[in-house]
C-alpha cells in the first residue's frame, strides 16, 4: 500500500496584528493564500492514501488521533483511532477535537474534491468512524508540569505509532517518562541534535525492540536487492515555541490545546547505520566498578548521607560523575552525566518492611555506559545539592571533636577525610551560619537579654509599655510590648480589634498573643503583642487584656453615636470560651463578635458542606424576611445545625441583627478574624525563633512596615480607591430611584428602587433600613439617591461630607506618621539572672496534673448516621464502630454478671 504520513505536533501560535487601514488588502491576501493552500492540498491528496496523526493536551491528559484517509474512495476516512488518556472523563473535549479535525480536512485539504461531500453532508461523520482505545496515562498528578508531562506522553505514543507498535496502557510507564524527561534535558543541553530515534528508544523497551526488528529487516533487504523494501522511514521535525497555541476546546477555564502544524514523513531509502564512530566515542560497556561496589545483596545504608558517601567513593574510583534525577523520601535515582546521551541509571530505595534502610534496586537500574566523554571544569549545582545532605553531619562531627567554634577550613578537611567529599568554602560558611542560628535559638542565654532589651526599648521610646514577668524561681513567665503611639493610632483605624493567639514553635515553646486592627486600605496594623509560657487559657487572656487596656485607653472611649449602647471599639474573636470570658471581665461595655469563618468551619465539620453554605448565607444576608426563610430551611434540613446556630446570639455574627437593634456599633464590613490570623501567619518565622529573637524581629518588621507604608501613601488625599469604587457604583445606580419626603422636619425620606418596596433613610443619624450605611460608614444606594436627586449634590461633596473619616487617606497618613526606635541586641548585656521557661506549655487540672485533650474531627454524617459508610461489626448499625458501640458496656457488664452466676439476656 502506497501510504503517505502526516503528523500534527506543531504548537506555534503566531497572532499577527493587522492594521485597520489595510483591512481590504489583507482580506484579499488571505483569500488568495487560502486558495493557494487548497490548490496544493488538492493536487497532493488525490494521488495517494494518507495517514494523519494529531495530538492535543489538556490538564495533564493527552489525546492522540490516528486517521487514515483516501479521497479517491467513497468512504473517505478509512480508520479513525483515538488514544485518550482520560478515558470517558473528557470525552466531550475529545469529540470537539475530532469535529475540528473534520472541519480542517473538509474545508482545507479536500475542498472542491468529489468525495468531500461525505464530510460536508454529515458533520458527525468522524465521530461515527472513531474507535477509542486505552493508552498510558499520567500518574504523578502532583507534578508542577502536568501539561508538559501530558505532552511527553502524547509524543511517545506518536513515536510508537510511527514504528507500527500497538498501543496499550502498559506499553510504557510514568517512571520511563520521568527518566526520559531528565535524559532529554541533559542530552539537549550537551547536543542539540540528541533527540534521535536511537537515543530515544533506549528508554522505552517496546519501541527499542520494534526499531531493532526494522533495522534487521532493512539489512536483510539490502543484502537481497531483489526483495522489495518493506519499511517506511520517517523524518520528524518538531517545532516548539514558548507561546503555545491557545485554540481551547470546550468551555470554562480549561487549558487544553488542539495542536496543529506540520511534521511530514516521506518514503526514502535508509542510510547505513553501521558508520564508523569517532575515536573519542565509547561504544558500549558495563560498569564493573559499580557492580563490585553495590551488587552485594546484603549491602544496606542506614541514611541518605551514608548513601551519598558511597556514591562519592564510586565517583573517585570510576571517574564517572552521577547526578540525582529523582528524590522522594529516602529513594534516589542517579544518572550518568559524564557521557553524552548515556543510558546509565541506578535506583536506591527503602527495603521493605524496614523503611529506614536503603538498598540498591537492580531491577530498576541500567549499568550500561555509552557516549562521548564530557569534559567538566566545575562540579556543578547538582553536586552542591548532594553535598548539602552531608554538610550537617560534617558540622556535627567537627563541633563534637573541636574545642571552640568551627571554621570553614575545618569543615573542608573533615569532608575530604571522613566523607570523601570536596566542599566549597561558601558551602562550609553557610553550614556554620545555619549551625549558629540553631544554636542561638536553643541557647538559654538569650533569656538573660530579654529584661535589658525591654528596659532599653522603654528608655528609647518614652510612653511605650514593655513588661517582663518572672516567677519566684527567676524563670520567665510572660512579656508584653506595646509601642508608644499605639493608643493614638487607634483614632485613625476602623474601630474593630481582632484578638488571636498562636503557639510558638521553638524549643522553649510558649504562646504568642496579638491584638491588631485594619487601616483604611486594609493593611494589618499590630497594636500590641505578648509571649506567655503557658498555653492559651483564662489567666493568660485576662493578663493580656488587662495590659492592653492599661496601655491603650482609647479602646473604652464612648461611641460618638448617641443611640449606641456600647463603647467605641468592637472586639472580634474566634468564640473561644476563655477569650469571651476574659472580654466580658476586662471590657464589659464593649461589644464582641464571633468570627463568621470559624462558625462556618464548625458547621461544616459537624453537619456537612451544604449546611455550611446555608449558614454562610445566613451570616451575610441583610434582610429579615430572607433570614426567616433561611432559618426555616435550615431547621428542616438539619435540626442539629439549627440548634447549634441558635445558641449563638445573632448580634455576634448575623448582619441582619443590626437591622433589629440600633444600639449595636458598626462593624465596617469586618465579619472574620482574618486580621489577627493574618498577623500570626505573617509572624510564622518569628514563632520559630526563641523569645528574644521573636520579639526583636516583630518590632523591626513593624518599624520597617510603618516606614514603607508612610512613603507609599505620602501626598494622597480623599477617599481610598476601594471605597471610592463602591461609592461611584452606588452613585450610578441611584439614577432610577424615586425619593419622597416622609415628614416636615427634613429628616426622614423614602427611597424607591426598581419599583420595589421603599427604604426609609434617616439623614440626621445617617441610617437606612437596608443597613449598609450604618454598617459600613459609606452612604448606600438610597442615601446616594437622596443626595443626588433631592439635594442636587455632586459626588465629590458627598464623599467629603458623608463618608466616615476611617476610609480616607488623611487618616492613613496620620496612622503611619509616627515610628519608634528599635533596639540592637549586640548593644545590651545579659542580666545573668533570668532563666528560660520550663520548656513545655502545660495546663494543670484540679488535681495538679496536665490536661490531656484529644481533638477529633466530627464525622460529616454525625447528624445523619443512617447515611454513614461506617457499620458496626457488633450490632450491624450505621454511624459508629465497635469501639463506640452503645452495647459494649452492657456486654461487658453481662460478662461480669455471668462470672458471678447471674445470666442476663441482651437482645440485639
Amino acid at each position: 500500500m502506497n501510504q503517505k504520513l502526516l503528523v500534527n505536533v506543531n504548537t506555534n501560535n503566531n497572532n499577527n496584528k493587522v492594521n485597520e487601514e489595510d483591512d481590504d488588502e489583507e482580506d484579499d491576501y488571505s483569500i488568495l493564500t487560502l486558495q493557494t493552500i487548497r490548490d496544493a492540498m488538492r493536487r497532493r491528496y488525490t494521488e495517494n492514501e494518507y495517514r494523519f496523526i494529531s495530538a492535543a493536551t489538556y490538564e495533564g491528559h493527552f489525546c492522540v488521533i490516528d486517521v487514515t484517509f483516501d479521497i479517491r474512495r467513497p468512504d473517505v476516512l478509512q480508520t479513525v483511532t483515538v488514544y485518550d488518556s482520560s478515558g470517558l472523563e473528557n470525552q466531550r473535549w475529545t469529540s470537539a477535537i475530532l469535529l475540528k479535525l473534520q472541519t480542517f480536512l473538509s474545508g482545507i485539504c479536500f475542498h472542491g474534491l468529489e468525495n468531500n461531500q461525505v464530510l460536508l453532508e454529515n458533520p458527525d461523520y468522524i465521530l461515527q468512524k472513531a474507535v477509542y482505545k486505552r493508552s498510558p496515562r499520567q500518574t504523578n498528578k502532583n507534578h508542577d508540569d502536568d501539561d508538559l508531562n501530558g505532552g511527553l506522553f502524547a509524543v511517545v505514543v506518536i513515536w510508537h505509532l510511527l514504528c507500527d507498535v500497538d498501543i496499550h496502557p502498559t506499553i510504557f510507564s510514568q517512571r520511563q517518562i520521568d527518566t526520559f524527561r531528565e535524559a532529554l534535558y541533559h542530552g539537549l543541553l550537551s547536543n542539540p541534535e540528541w533527540a534521535t530515534m536511537e537515543n530515544i528508544s533506549c528508554y522505552f523497551p517496546v519501541l527499542a525492540a520494534s526499531i531493532k526488528n526494522k533495522k534487521n529487516n532493512n539489512n536483510n533487504n539490502k543484502s537481497n536487492p531483489n526483495q522489495e523494501e518493506s519499511s517506511l522511514s520517517t523524518t520528524v521535525n518538531m517545532e516548539l515555541d514558548s507561546n503555545p497555541a491557545t485554540d481551547t476546546v470546550g468551555t470554562g477555564t480549561s487549558t487544553g490545546t488542539a495542536t496543529t502544524g506540520s511534521l511530514t514523513a516521506r518514503k526514502e531509502s535508509q542510510e547505513d547505520d553501521d558508520e564508523t564512530l569517532p575515536e573519542d566515542t565509547i561504544l558500549d560497556y558495563n560498569d564493573d566498578v559499580f557492580m563490585n561496589q553495590f551488587s552485594d545483596p546484603t549491602l544496606e545504608f542506614q541514611s541518605v548521607a551514608d548513601l551519598m558517601t558511597a556514591i562519592n567513593e564510586y565517583q573517585d574510583l570510576s571517574g564517572n560523575f552521577l547526578s540525582t534525577t529523582r528524590s522522594r523520601g529516602v529513594s534516589r535515582t542517579f544518572v550518568c552525566v559524564s557521557h553524552t546521551n548515556c543510558p546509565f541509571h541506578v535506583k536506591f530505595g527503602p527495603k521493605a518492611p524496614r523503611k529506614g534502610v536503603i538498598v540498591y534496586k537492580p531491577i530498576f537500574s541500567n549499568l550500561q555506559h555509552r557516549g562521548v566523554i564530557i569534559t567538566r571544569t566545575k562540579m556543578g549545582r547538582r553536586h552542591k545539592k548532594r553535598c548539602k545532605h552531608l554538610l550537617q553531619q560534617i558540622v556535627d562531627d567537627v563541633v563534637d571533636h573541636k574545642e571552640g567554634l568551627p571554621t570553614a577550613k575545618d569543615l573542608i578537611e573533615a569532608g575530604i577525610h571522613k566523607k570523601k567529599t570536596q566542599l566549597s568554602y561558601q558551602q562550609c560558611y553557610r553550614g556554620i551560619r545555619t549551625w549558629k542560628t540553631v544554636k542561638d535559638g536553643t541557647d538559654s542565654m538569650t533569656f538573660q537579654l530579654i529584661g535589658p532589651y525591654i528596659q532599653r526599648f522603654v528608655d528609647r521610646n518614652p510612653g511605650s509599655t514593655a513588661i517582663m514577668e518572672k516567677g519566684n524561681d527567676d524563670r520567665i513567665k510572660r512579656i508584653f510590648v506595646c509601642p508608644p503611639f499605639a493608643n493614638e493610632a487607634l483614632t485613625y483605624v476602623r474601630p474593630v480589634m481582632s484578638l488571636d493567639a498562636a503557639p510558638m514553635k521553638s524549643e522553649w515553646k510558649g504562646t504568642l498573643y496579638v491584638a491588631s486592627v485594619k487601616s483604611a486600605t486594609d493593611e494589618i496594623y499590630p497594636i500590641a503583642f505578648a509571649i506567655v509560657a503557658d498555653h492559651r487559657n483564662d489567666p493568660s487572656w485576662d493578663w493580656f487584656l488587662e495590659k492592653l487596656k492599661a496601655s491603650t485607653p482609647n479602646l473604652i472611649l464612648p461611641h460618638p453615636k448617641p443611640k449606641c449602647a456600647y463603647k467605641l471599639f468592637t472586639f472580634m474573636s474566634n468564640g473561644a470560651e476563655d477569650l469571651i470570658a476574659a472580654l466580658n471581665k476586662v471590657f464589659p461595655d464593649n461589644h464582641n463578635c464571633h468570627c463568621a469563618a470559624h462558625i462556618m468551619k464548625n458547621v461544616e465539620s459537624r453537619f456537612g458542606m451544604k449546611i455550611a453554605n446555608l449558614a454562610t448565607d445566613l451570616a451575610t444576608i441583610d434582610s429579615l424576611p430572607a433570614r426567616a426563610t433561611l432559618l426555616s430551611q435550615l431547621q428542616q434540613k438539619s435540626p442539629g445545625a439549627y440548634a447549634y446556630l441558635m445558641d449563638i446570639p445573632p448580634d455576634q455574627w448575623m448582619d441582619s441583627a443590626w437591622l433589629e437593634d440600633e444600639t449595636l456599633p458598626p462593624r465596617y464590613g469586618i465579619r472574620t478574624l482574618n486580621t489577627s490570623e493574618s498577623t500570626t501567619t505573617m509572624f510564622e518565622e518569628e514563632r520559630r525563633a526563641n523569645w528574644l529573637d521573636a520579639m526583636d524581629r516583630i518590632l523591626k518588621n513593624l518599624c520597617l512596615g510603618i516606614q514603607t507604608l508612610s512613603e507609599t501613601y505620602h501626598g494622597r488625599t480623599g477617599v481610598v480607591e476601594k471605597v471610592l469604587a463602591y461609592a461611584t457604583e452606588r452613585w450610578e445606580k441611584c439614577v432610577e430611584c424615586k425619593v419622597a419626603e416622609c415628614g416636615n422636619d427634613g429628616r426622614w425620606f423614602s427611597v424607591f428602587q426598581n419599583r420595589s418596596g421603599g427604604c426609609a433613610v434617616d439623614t440626621v443619624n445617617r441610617v437606612c433600613d437596608c443597613g449598609e450605611w450604618q454598617a459600613h460608614g459609606v452612604p448606600c444606594v438610597h442615601g446616594m439617591a437622596y443626595f443626588r436627586l433631592r439635594l442636587k449634590l455632586e459626588l465629590e461633596d458627598v464623599l467629603q461630607q458623608y463618608v466616615e473619616k476611617y476610609h480616607t487617606y488623611e487618616n492613613q497618613i496620620q496612622l503611619y506618621s509616627r515610628n519608634f526606635v528599635p533596639v540592637c541586641i549586640d548593644m545590651i548585656k545579659p542580666d545573668k539572672k533570668t532563666l528560660p521557661p520550663n520548656g513545655a506549655r502545660s495546663i494543670l487540672d484540679d488535681n495538679g496534673k496536665p490536661k490531656r485533650v484529644r481533638l477529633r474531627l466530627r464525622s460529616r454524617f454525625a447528624h445523619e448516621p443512617e447515611k454513614s459508610p461506617i457499620v458496626c461489626s457488633r450490632c450491624h448499625q450505621r454511624g459508629h464502630n465497635v469501639k463506640t458501640c452503645e452495647l459494649r458496656e452492657q456486654i461487658r457488664n453481662n460478662a461480669g454478671n455471668v462470672a458471678a452466676g447471674n445470666r442476663i439476656k441482651v437482645s440485639l
